[in-house]
Protein backbone atom coordinates (compact mmCIF):
# COMPACT_ATOMS: atom_id res chain seq x y z
CA UNK A 1 0.00 0.00 0.00
CA UNK A 2 2.86 2.81 0.58
CA UNK A 3 4.48 1.63 -2.32
CA UNK A 4 1.15 2.10 -4.47
CA UNK A 5 0.67 5.60 -2.69
CA UNK A 6 4.14 6.75 -3.33
CA UNK A 7 4.03 6.33 -7.05
CA UNK A 8 0.25 8.46 -7.41
CA UNK A 9 1.68 11.14 -5.14
CA UNK A 10 4.83 11.05 -7.39
CA UNK A 11 2.45 11.14 -10.62
CA UNK A 12 0.29 13.94 -8.47
CA UNK A 13 3.59 15.49 -8.50
CA UNK A 14 4.56 15.57 -11.98
CA UNK A 15 1.13 16.87 -13.27
CA UNK A 16 1.50 20.15 -11.67
CA UNK A 17 4.38 20.47 -14.48
CA UNK A 18 2.20 20.69 -17.21
CA UNK A 19 4.08 23.89 -18.47
CA UNK A 20 8.14 24.42 -18.06
CA UNK A 21 10.47 26.44 -18.81
CA UNK A 22 11.81 25.77 -21.68
CA UNK A 23 8.21 24.97 -23.65
CA UNK A 24 6.92 27.66 -25.91
CA UNK A 25 3.96 27.95 -28.44
CA UNK A 26 4.93 29.37 -31.22
CA UNK A 27 2.26 27.10 -33.45
CA UNK A 28 4.09 24.60 -35.48
CA UNK A 29 2.72 25.68 -38.26
CA UNK A 30 4.17 29.02 -38.46
CA UNK A 31 7.05 28.13 -41.18
CA UNK A 32 10.28 26.05 -40.65
CA UNK A 33 13.45 27.53 -38.58
CA UNK A 34 16.65 27.36 -40.12
CA UNK A 35 18.45 24.08 -39.63
CA UNK A 36 22.28 24.65 -38.30
CA UNK A 37 23.15 20.86 -37.41
CA UNK A 38 23.32 17.47 -38.40
CA UNK A 39 19.65 15.76 -38.30
CA UNK A 40 18.68 11.63 -37.96
CA UNK A 41 15.61 9.90 -37.21
CA UNK A 42 16.60 6.26 -35.81
CA UNK A 43 13.57 3.63 -36.27
CA UNK A 44 15.31 1.26 -33.23
CA UNK A 45 14.48 -2.54 -34.19
CA UNK A 46 13.31 -3.44 -30.81
CA UNK A 47 10.74 -6.20 -32.25
CA UNK A 48 7.04 -6.08 -31.17
CA UNK A 49 7.34 -2.38 -29.86
CA UNK A 50 8.38 0.68 -30.39
CA UNK A 51 12.20 3.60 -29.87
CA UNK A 52 12.99 6.65 -31.81
CA UNK A 53 15.74 8.56 -31.55
CA UNK A 54 15.86 11.85 -32.67
CA UNK A 55 19.00 13.44 -32.80
CA UNK A 56 19.72 16.79 -33.98
CA UNK A 57 22.97 19.22 -34.03
CA UNK A 58 24.70 16.59 -31.08
CA UNK A 59 21.14 16.47 -29.07
CA UNK A 60 19.36 13.12 -28.52
CA UNK A 61 15.47 12.73 -27.39
CA UNK A 62 14.40 9.60 -27.24
CA UNK A 63 10.95 7.87 -27.71
CA UNK A 64 9.83 5.60 -25.98
CA UNK A 65 12.07 1.90 -25.32
CA UNK A 66 10.81 -1.00 -26.36
CA UNK A 67 10.28 -3.98 -23.86
CA UNK A 68 11.81 -4.80 -21.13
CA UNK A 69 13.90 -7.02 -23.42
CA UNK A 70 14.83 -4.95 -25.44
CA UNK A 71 16.69 -2.04 -22.60
CA UNK A 72 20.08 -2.87 -23.21
CA UNK A 73 19.68 -3.23 -26.75
CA UNK A 74 18.42 0.55 -26.74
CA UNK A 75 21.26 1.39 -24.39
CA UNK A 76 23.89 -0.42 -26.44
CA UNK A 77 22.58 1.27 -29.69
CA UNK A 78 22.99 4.57 -28.27
CA UNK A 79 26.12 4.25 -26.79
CA UNK A 80 27.52 2.72 -30.29
CA UNK A 81 26.30 6.30 -31.77
CA UNK A 82 28.39 7.96 -29.12
CA UNK A 83 25.22 9.44 -26.70
CA UNK A 84 26.12 10.15 -23.87
CA UNK A 85 23.07 11.90 -22.62
CA UNK A 86 19.67 12.55 -23.46
CA UNK A 87 18.33 16.02 -23.81
CA UNK A 88 14.64 14.49 -23.18
CA UNK A 89 12.83 11.22 -23.28
CA UNK A 90 8.95 10.50 -24.07
CA UNK A 91 7.56 7.82 -22.80
CA UNK A 92 4.06 7.45 -24.66
CA UNK A 93 1.81 5.74 -23.21
CA UNK A 94 2.08 3.27 -19.96
CA UNK A 95 2.31 -0.09 -22.31
CA UNK A 96 5.36 -2.49 -22.06
CA UNK A 97 6.18 -3.00 -25.26
CA UNK A 98 6.59 1.40 -25.30
CA UNK A 99 8.15 1.63 -21.29
CA UNK A 100 9.57 -1.88 -21.05
CA UNK A 101 12.68 -0.36 -21.60
CA UNK A 102 12.51 2.76 -20.08
CA UNK A 103 14.19 2.10 -16.43
CA UNK A 104 17.36 0.52 -18.32
CA UNK A 105 17.48 3.38 -20.48
CA UNK A 106 17.22 5.93 -17.39
CA UNK A 107 19.48 4.43 -15.41
CA UNK A 108 22.03 4.63 -18.31
CA UNK A 109 21.86 8.13 -19.40
CA UNK A 110 21.71 11.64 -17.77
CA UNK A 111 18.23 13.05 -18.99
CA UNK A 112 17.15 16.65 -18.96
CA UNK A 113 13.24 16.24 -19.45
CA UNK A 114 11.40 13.76 -19.40
CA UNK A 115 7.26 13.85 -20.84
CA UNK A 116 5.14 11.84 -20.29
CA UNK A 117 0.63 11.93 -20.24
CA UNK A 118 -1.42 11.76 -17.09
CA UNK A 119 -2.15 7.92 -18.05
CA UNK A 120 -1.09 5.21 -15.56
CA UNK A 121 -1.12 1.41 -15.06
CA UNK A 122 -0.74 -0.67 -12.06
CA UNK A 123 2.02 -3.01 -13.73
CA UNK A 124 5.55 -3.85 -12.66
CA UNK A 125 6.70 -2.29 -15.63
CA UNK A 126 5.48 1.00 -14.93
CA UNK A 127 6.52 1.08 -11.30
CA UNK A 128 9.87 0.25 -12.60
CA UNK A 129 10.13 3.29 -14.68
CA UNK A 130 8.84 5.27 -11.72
CA UNK A 131 11.10 4.15 -9.76
CA UNK A 132 14.13 4.33 -11.79
CA UNK A 133 13.04 8.13 -12.17
CA UNK A 134 12.77 8.72 -8.55
CA UNK A 135 16.01 7.14 -7.79
CA UNK A 136 17.51 9.41 -10.42
CA UNK A 137 15.82 12.85 -8.93
CA UNK A 138 13.50 13.42 -12.41
CA UNK A 139 10.28 14.99 -12.12
CA UNK A 140 8.25 14.27 -14.93
CA UNK A 141 6.42 16.80 -17.30
CA UNK A 142 3.23 16.40 -18.57
CA UNK A 143 2.83 17.97 -21.73
CA UNK A 144 -0.04 19.45 -23.08
CA UNK A 145 -1.10 20.02 -27.15
CA UNK A 146 0.45 22.60 -29.01
CA UNK A 147 3.62 22.60 -26.46
CA UNK A 148 7.14 22.55 -28.50
CA UNK A 149 10.50 21.19 -26.81
CA UNK A 150 13.04 23.52 -29.16
CA UNK A 151 16.59 21.73 -29.85
CA UNK A 152 19.57 24.17 -30.26
CA UNK A 153 19.97 23.22 -34.10
CA UNK A 154 16.37 25.11 -35.01
CA UNK A 155 14.92 21.82 -34.98
CA UNK A 156 11.67 20.99 -32.63
CA UNK A 157 9.18 18.22 -31.10
CA UNK A 158 5.80 19.69 -30.80
CA UNK A 159 2.91 17.68 -28.88
CA UNK A 160 0.37 17.24 -30.42
CA UNK A 161 -2.26 15.39 -28.63
CA UNK A 162 -3.78 13.35 -26.83
CA UNK A 163 -6.36 16.67 -26.59
CA UNK A 164 -9.19 16.18 -24.09
CA UNK A 165 -11.86 15.17 -26.46
CA UNK A 166 -9.91 11.90 -26.70
CA UNK A 167 -11.32 9.14 -24.05
CA UNK A 168 -9.06 7.93 -21.84
CA UNK A 169 -10.95 4.39 -22.46
CA UNK A 170 -8.06 3.09 -24.24
CA UNK A 171 -4.52 3.95 -23.28
CA UNK A 172 -3.73 3.54 -27.15
CA UNK A 173 -5.54 6.25 -28.34
CA UNK A 174 -4.31 8.13 -25.12
CA UNK A 175 -0.64 7.82 -26.87
CA UNK A 176 1.51 10.98 -26.58
CA UNK A 177 1.28 12.60 -30.59
CA UNK A 178 4.25 14.69 -31.58
CA UNK A 179 5.51 16.18 -34.44
CA UNK A 180 9.45 16.29 -35.64
CA UNK A 181 10.35 19.40 -37.05
CA UNK A 182 13.80 20.23 -38.55
CA UNK A 183 15.11 22.55 -41.77
CA UNK A 184 11.37 22.26 -43.46
CA UNK A 185 11.12 18.54 -43.11
CA UNK A 186 8.42 16.74 -41.00
CA UNK A 187 7.72 13.23 -38.98
CA UNK A 188 4.88 12.47 -37.16
CA UNK A 189 4.95 9.92 -34.51
CA UNK A 190 2.10 8.22 -33.73
CA UNK A 191 2.38 6.26 -30.88
CA UNK A 192 -0.18 3.84 -30.50
CA UNK A 193 -2.87 6.37 -31.96
CA UNK A 194 -5.62 4.98 -33.36
CA UNK A 195 -9.25 6.13 -35.59
CA UNK A 196 -10.54 8.50 -32.59
CA UNK A 197 -7.25 9.99 -31.89
CA UNK A 198 -6.64 9.99 -35.71
CA UNK A 199 -10.15 12.45 -35.90
CA UNK A 200 -9.18 14.61 -32.76
CA UNK A 201 -5.42 15.32 -34.73
CA UNK A 202 -7.49 16.20 -38.10
CA UNK A 203 -10.03 18.52 -36.19
CA UNK A 204 -7.89 20.27 -33.78
CA UNK A 205 -4.92 20.64 -36.81
CA UNK A 206 -6.64 20.49 -40.40
CA UNK A 207 -3.32 21.37 -41.62
CA UNK A 208 -1.83 18.87 -40.26
CA UNK A 209 0.22 17.11 -42.97
CA UNK A 210 4.32 15.48 -42.46
CA UNK A 211 6.89 13.84 -44.93
CA UNK A 212 7.86 10.41 -42.61
CA UNK A 213 4.62 8.82 -40.64
CA UNK A 214 5.58 6.61 -37.94
CA UNK A 215 2.61 4.32 -38.40
CA UNK A 216 0.30 4.36 -35.02
CA UNK A 217 -0.45 1.35 -33.04
CA UNK A 218 2.36 -1.20 -35.36
CA UNK A 219 0.69 -1.23 -38.09
CA UNK A 220 -2.41 -2.57 -36.66
CA UNK A 221 -6.03 -2.31 -38.43
CA UNK A 222 -7.46 0.05 -35.57
CA UNK A 223 -5.09 2.88 -36.63
CA UNK A 224 -4.01 4.39 -39.83
CA UNK A 225 -7.21 5.43 -41.25
CA UNK A 226 -7.49 6.05 -45.36
CA UNK A 227 -8.83 9.20 -44.22
CA UNK A 228 -6.23 9.92 -41.89
CA UNK A 229 -3.45 8.71 -44.70
CA UNK A 230 -4.78 10.63 -47.40
CA UNK A 231 -5.15 14.24 -45.05
CA UNK A 232 -1.39 13.68 -43.62
CA UNK A 233 0.23 12.88 -46.91
CA UNK A 234 3.27 11.23 -45.82
CA UNK A 235 5.86 9.93 -48.75
CA UNK A 236 7.12 7.81 -46.28
CA UNK A 237 5.45 5.25 -43.18
CA UNK A 238 7.69 3.65 -40.88
CA UNK A 239 6.05 0.14 -38.97
CA UNK A 240 7.76 -1.03 -36.13
CA UNK A 241 6.93 -4.73 -35.16
CA UNK A 242 8.00 -7.61 -34.62
CA UNK A 243 9.10 -10.83 -36.86
CA UNK A 244 6.30 -13.33 -37.29
CA UNK A 245 4.11 -11.21 -34.18
CA UNK A 246 1.18 -12.59 -32.56
CA UNK A 247 -0.59 -10.03 -33.43
CA UNK A 248 -0.67 -9.95 -37.34
CA UNK A 249 1.32 -6.70 -37.72
CA UNK A 250 1.12 -5.21 -39.40
CA UNK A 251 -2.68 -5.57 -41.23
CA UNK A 252 -3.34 -6.41 -44.54
CA UNK A 253 -5.90 -3.40 -44.14
CA UNK A 254 -2.94 -0.90 -43.09
CA UNK A 255 -0.97 -1.76 -46.03
CA UNK A 256 -4.04 -1.44 -48.21
CA UNK A 257 -4.72 2.17 -46.66
CA UNK A 258 -0.94 3.19 -47.42
CA UNK A 259 -1.01 2.00 -50.76
CA UNK A 260 -4.00 3.36 -51.71
CA UNK A 261 -3.04 6.95 -49.78
CA UNK A 262 0.05 6.88 -52.60
CA UNK A 263 2.24 6.04 -49.57
CA UNK A 264 4.68 3.84 -51.77
CA UNK A 265 7.62 4.10 -49.54
CA UNK A 266 7.03 1.69 -46.60
CA UNK A 267 9.62 0.98 -44.41
CA UNK A 268 9.01 -2.49 -41.74
CA UNK A 269 11.04 -2.73 -39.00
CA UNK A 270 10.58 -6.58 -38.86
CA UNK A 271 11.79 -6.74 -42.81
CA UNK A 272 14.69 -4.43 -42.56
CA UNK A 273 15.61 -3.90 -39.23
CA UNK A 274 16.82 -0.76 -37.26
CA UNK A 275 15.39 2.61 -40.01
CA UNK A 276 17.72 5.58 -40.36
CA UNK A 277 16.43 8.34 -42.53
CA UNK A 278 18.68 11.56 -42.35
CA UNK A 279 16.66 14.85 -42.43
CA UNK A 280 18.52 17.25 -44.79
CA UNK A 281 17.21 20.40 -44.63
CA UNK A 282 14.72 21.34 -47.57
CA UNK A 283 16.36 24.45 -49.96
CA UNK A 284 15.30 27.88 -49.29
CA UNK A 285 13.60 30.00 -51.49
CA UNK A 286 16.83 32.15 -52.05
CA UNK A 287 18.64 28.99 -52.71
CA UNK A 288 15.29 28.22 -55.73
CA UNK A 289 16.20 31.18 -57.04
CA UNK A 290 19.61 31.58 -57.17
Amino acid sequence: MKRILRRILFIGAALVLALDAWLYLPGFLSGPQELTGETEVHFIDVGQGDSILLLSGGQAVLVDAGTAESGDTIVRYLEELGVQELYAVVATHPHADHIGGMARVIEAFPIGHFFMGRETANTATYGNMLDALEARGLRPTVPQPGDVLPFDSGASLTFLGPDDDVSDSDLNNRSLVTLFQAGGRSVLLMGDAEAAAERSLLNHYPLLSCEILKVGHHGASTSSSEEFLRAVRPSTAVISCGVNNDYGHPSPQTLENLSLAGVDDVRITAESGTVVLPLDPLPSSKENAA
